[in-house]
């Protein structure tokens, strides 16, 4: 994960593949690497430049998120809030471009 994250903040794209119990990708990944028969592959990542510019996506203001010294019980919600905000709201904002808010 933590090599996923860096790629990423260097503006790399990165795809994750599991290669557990992915026999045609360990035959594939061991005689390219050179690993022993008795070593298996367990994830490959691949790390490549993006095909196009990402978006800026949507979050919240800092403000709505940052406690100074102390909890600010305006930031909290409850699991209701929490529900009703995924069933309400959540499909305007996710994987949308931040000037492309519903």
């Amino acid at each position: 994960m933590s090599a996923h994250l860096a790629a990423a903040a260097l503006g790399y794209n990165v795809w994750w593949i599991t290669a557990i119990g992915q026999q045609e990708a360990q035959d594939a990944m061991k005689p390219l690497l050179g690993i022993p028969e008795d070593l298996s592959v367990l994830d490959i990542m691949c790390f490549g430049p993006p095909k196009k510019a990402p978006y800026k996506r949507w979050k919240k203001r800092l403000d709505e998120i940052v406690n100074w010294d102390r909890f600010d019980p305006e930031h909290y919600w409850t699991g209701e809030q929490i529900e009703e905000w995924v069933r309400t709201r959540r499909h305007r904002v996710m994987y949308r471009d931040e000037s492309n808010i519903d």
